[in-house]
């Protein structure tokens, strides 16, 4: 157990990619293509504009590549004939959920990338603390969630129409495609219950966009509930394979 058997469940995740190629295609390519052609047909000419619209790129292409996708793998993990197998394998539970994550992390990468050198080519200055800050918690509050969820549902196919649902309460509930800045009372107040709202503060903050809020509570609100999210998963998963399978 370890490095070297964590290396080699990752890499099995990887592999079992090629039976969902037409999702892997459609979430990590498809999707941010189509949110890019968006950004820049709506927002020529307006750089800061730009700016706060690539930093919601970023978070709802991180919504489709770590929550949505993770999500649907964990979920086929719980499933009742998938996971009996796991507990014949020498491996323990924690290291195949953490395989399953950190495959689709890797998967996540290119896309986020782009959006990332992007933002760097329009901002004039970049605060790095602030940016590396905001990035670090994407995953974990996403990931999190991806586990959460997938092992409640335990089925892709049920699980699927419901993240399709949340991705579109996402757009509306988090300030990606728009500015808290504009925001009235009492819809502003609501926004600021959702931790992506604070990621996307502590993001557009570090390209030097301020939505009116401030930043280091926007940075202790996120941490604390990532902290949060990631006791609840591990108190999901702190007994095994067996212990899930008890509980079903």
């Amino acid at each position: 157990m370890g490095f070297s058997t964590l290396t080699k469940s990752t890499v099995f995740a990887l592999k079992t990619y090629r039976l969902y190629w037409p999702n892997l295609i459609s979430i990590c390519v498809l999707m941010p293509i189509t949110y890019l052609v968006v950004i820049f047909a709506t927002v020529p000419g307006d750089i800061e504009a730009l700016k706060a619209a690539l930093v919601g790129y970023i978070v709802m292409t991180g919504f489709n590549t770590l929550f949505y996708m993770s999500a649907l793998y964990i979920a086929n993990t719980f499933e009742e004939q998938v996971l009996e197998s796991y507990v014949l394998l020498p491996v323990p539970f924690w290291e195949v959920i953490l395989s399953t994550i950190l495959a689709q992390v890797l998967v996540s990468i290119p896309p986020l990338v782009v959006g990332l050198i992007m933002l760097f080519l329009v901002s004039s200055t970049i605060n790095i603390l602030l940016l590396v800050a905001g990035l670090a918690v994407i995953p974990v509050i996403y990931n999190s969630l991806g586990v959460l969820l997938g092992a409640k549902v335990r089925n892709m196919i049920k699980l699927n129409p419901l993240l399709v649902a949340l991705m579109m309460i996402t757009i509306i509930a988090t300030p990606v495609y728009y500015r808290l800045l504009y925001v009235s009372e009492p819809y502003r107040t609501l926004l600021l219950l959702n931790p992506l709202t604070h990621v996307v503060v502590v993001l557009r903050a570090s390209v030097g966009v301020y939505e009116g809020f401030p930043v280091e509570f926007s940075l202790l609100y996120s941490a604390l509930i990532s902290a949060l999210l990631l006791f609840l998963t591990w108190w999901k998963l702190r007994g095994g394979a067996f212990t899930v399978l008890e509980k079903r």
